[in-house]
């Protein structure tokens, strides 16, 4: 669901007079479908990815790890979720580093059982069920935890539709030569309610840990 492209297709259609009722309509829409409060910093701009109130896309990949597909949107779990290649050698490091950290942070809060990670793979070529796990013990994340999916798609053209088409973040590969090449990217990181919906997106490669944390706590906390 995109509002924002909702909205301008209504006032395209002769529908401004009535923008007030519409704005109210969504605006309630929006805090019935959420729990944390509207943050000023996500609804600045446009971007191509879902923000708060939005509805986050679904989809089915495999799970190379647990040799098993996940279906998203089945999920009724809280979901932290980013995008990243393994043999990233810069803003994927930081980034997997801070949501590992997110992870044992919900271990040690004893709010793991209402959370899943997932960390999904634009790279599949290279990030192979051998490679992710090379990964998960660089980064210490915690697979026997039982809450934590690497997500593969088959092949690059599922990877664009995925990540660049569904859920908004563009990457490109830029070749180096040979046989080698990398990702130029951005890095977002969402938080979703167990029904399905955005409650915040996070930007940079270095997301605040405490930030997430306390907001996941906070939507696990209002959600039972």
């Amino acid at each position: 669901m995109n509002r924002r492209r909702v909205l301008g297709v209504g006032a395209t259609a002769g529908l401004a007079t009535v923008a007030g009722c519409l704005t109210g309509a969504l605006e309630d829409d929006t805090a019935a479908s959420v729990v944390l409060e509207s943050p000023g910093d996500d609804m600045r701009g446009d971007p191509s990815y879902p923000t708060y109130g939005e509805a986050f896309p679904s989809f089915e990949l495999e799970d190379p790890l647990a040799e098993t597909n996940v279906d998203v949107g089945a999920l009724d779990d809280c979901i932290v979720c980013t995008m990243f290649f393994a043999s990233c050698p810069a803003e994927c490091v930081p980034l997997l580093n801070a949501i590992t950290t997110v992870q044992t942070n919900t271990l040690e809060r004893g709010i793991d059982d209402g959370t899943r990670f997932l960390a999904i793979t634009f790279d599949p070529e290279r990030d192979t069920a051998d490679s992710l796990r090379d990964h998960a013990d660089l980064m210490g994340v915690d697979l026997e935890a039982g809450n934590w999916h690497y997500l593969r798609p088959a092949d690059a053209d599922e990877a664009t539709v995925v990540v660049d088409e569904q859920l908004g973040v563009p990457f490109e590969r830029e070749e180096l030569g040979g046989d080698d090449y990398d990702f130029l990217h951005i890095t977002v990181t969402f938080l979703v309610n167990p029904d399905g919906y955005v409650e915040r997106t996070y930007r940079g490669d270095d997301p605040d840990t405490a930030r997430i944390t306390s907001d996941l706590e906070t939507v696990l906390e209002r959600w039972e």
